[in-house]
């Protein structure tokens, strides 16, 4: 079976040299995110929460702890039984999962500071985009509101994005998917960082805000942009981040990459393109997207496959991937 190193340098004992693992990038990645996040931090009018930040830290220290004992116990018993081999394919998920949620984080107060910038709104041409193939999204919203029984499916299949976002990682780890796992951590990663970087200059209130849709569950999820935008929230709250970027969305982005790395389990392919083709559906009503929003998030799906693929292609010629 074809897997990543666990490790985050390994040793090339043909040049007897050393060489970033896969997992050695992913950290590298966060570092970066966290290195801007700091840089903007300086920039902009805002700090962290100091309290946030450390109940994060400390618990992420006691965790990494706890994963690096289990690795170290997993090299040193070389254990090849079923149950070393699942001890193996636990500690390995367990380490990408960590390098994963630092990444999250640090991504979140990116988003924040991509919001703070201040860059002029695109609301208008968005609407005006959708007005142009037929699609309103105040018509739309309210249809769903009248209709209970869909507004509740729609709710549920939207609210599944974040179960996902945990559960498909541990899925693909536990089922022996390593190298798929690290693609998908790969994609949502690369898909993330160039979300960023679009609504930066591009950003988008959200239809809830746009409309001023007061609703239970809709303007108040985004409440911190505009306070953002206009320097009055001036304290990012680590344990309380919003999603806050609308255009593309990262829900259909998200949906996508989960059904595509769902493929390679057999007994779950199928009712998770079903799952994440509702949780497109809902994006508009459920998570305040514009229509456009969503073809942008769908073809921000493709292109983080993409280029994850291409990546692969040109580590493996270079030998920076594989057992």
């Amino acid at each position: 079976m074809n897997s990543f190193s666990s490790q985050g340098v390994r040793r090339d004992t043909s040049a007897t040299c050393c060489q970033i693992t896969p997992l050695g990038w992913a950290w590298f990645a966060v570092a970066a995110v966290v290195a801007f996040d700091l840089a903007g931090l300086r920039w902009l009018p805002h700090s962290p929460e100091v309290a946030g930040g450390v109940r994060i830290t400390a618990g992420f220290l006691l965790l990494a702890g706890t994963v690096a004992l289990l690795a170290w116990r997993v090299e040193a018993s070389g254990d090849t039984s079923k149950w070393g081999r699942r001890l193996a394919d636990l500690s390995f998920t367990v380490q990408w999962m960590m390098v994963f949620a630092a990444f999250c984080r640090g991504a979140g107060v990116l988003s924040y500071l991509s919001v703070a910038a201040h860059f002029p709104l695109i609301d208008g041409a968005l609407l005006r985009i959708d007005e142009t193939v037929g699609f309103d999204w105040m018509t739309w919203y309210r249809w769903v509101s009248h209709h209970r029984a869909i507004a509740i499916v729609l709710s549920i299949a939207y609210a599944a994005g974040l179960v996902q976002a945990l559960l498909v990682p541990l899925i693909l780890g536990a089922t022996g998917e390593r190298s798929e796992m690290v693609r998908h951590i790969a994609r949502t990663m690369v898909a993330t960082l160039l979300a960023i970087a679009i609504s930066t200059p591009f950003p988008a209130a959200s239809a809830y805000l746009h409309f001023h849709v007061t609703d239970p569950g809709t303007a108040s999820s985004v409440s911190q942009f505009f306070p953002l935008r206009d320097g009055t929230l001036r304290v990012i709250d680590l344990m309380q981040l919003q999603g806050l970027i609308s255009m593309p969305s990262m829900h259909v982005t998200m949906a996508i990459l989960f059904a595509w790395a769902l493929r390679c389990v057999p007994r779950l392919a199928a009712p998770a393109a079903v799952l994440n083709a509702v949780m497109i559906v809902s994006t508009p009503s459920q998570g305040g997207h514009y229509l456009t929003d969503l073809a942008a998030g769908a073809v921000l799906a493709w292109v983080a496959i993409w280029l994850v693929r291409s990546g692969e292609r040109r580590a493996a010629r270079g030998g920076l991937a594989g057992d």
